[in-house]
């Protein structure tokens, strides 16, 4: 990010920051299961070694990238998952950040959607990462009725425009998921037997 972008950004990250303000620190969040994800995955802020190794190797993230890409790898650390599937394509920017958290996890694009249905054990642990645009609404018709317990759905830059928020407000309404966590820049979604609740998150 070039020092005439940085001002801009840190302008705005400070604006939703203060919209946020009463969600920090786990604010209001009564289970202990979704207040333990919120401290120790999404705003674990410990300095991990490897982010400066992989800041060193790739230094072309921008500011909000390289917060996602920390943000994915302590999530897969969290949840060492067996494939780590992209729709519609591979963000190849995030793929070492989600290795360095668990190797065995197999980074991939998701698989058409039969073909999903016919790869997916009922004990598989498995994280989607949604980029909304074409055939996506498709993609998560499908997707919903088959994920497990053990999988949930990422979805990226749910706030840019009318299309994500709706479609991100659709994944947060539906019957389907338990705990649902906007985070702004991106929402997470889990298909477990929890009571359903969705917590805004200052990330």
């Amino acid at each position: 990010m070039t020092q005439r972008n940085i001002l801009p950004y840190k302008i705005k990250a400070l604006v939703v920051w203060l919209q946020r303000m009463k969600h920090i620190q786990g604010f209001g969040i009564q289970s202990p299961s979704a207040f333990s994800f919120d401290r120790k995955v999404i705003n674990d802020h410990t300095s991990y070694p490897i982010y400066a190794e992989l800041k060193r190797v790739g230094n072309t993230l921008t500011a909000v990238e390289r917060k996602k890409a920390r943000l994915l790898y302590r999530i897969n650390r969290f949840a060492e998952a067996d494939r780590f599937c992209f729709y519609p394509t591979k963000l190849l920017a995030y793929e070492s950040y989600i290795k360095a958290a668990c190797e065995k996890t197999l980074v991939e694009e998701a698989k058409t959607l039969g073909e999903e249905s016919e790869s997916t054990a009922p004990d598989e642990s498995v994280v989607y990462f949604l980029t909304v645009g074409e055939h996506c609404q498709a993609f998560y018709e499908r997707l919903r009725t088959i994920i497990n317990a053990e999988s949930f759905v990422i979805v990226d830059d749910i706030k840019r425009n009318a299309e994500t928020r709706a479609f991100w407000q659709q994944i947060v309404d539906d019957e389907r998921v338990s705990f649902s966590f906007d985070l702004y820049h991106i929402g997470i979604a889990f298909f477990d037997k929890r009571p359903k609740q969705n917590y805004i998150i200052n990330f």
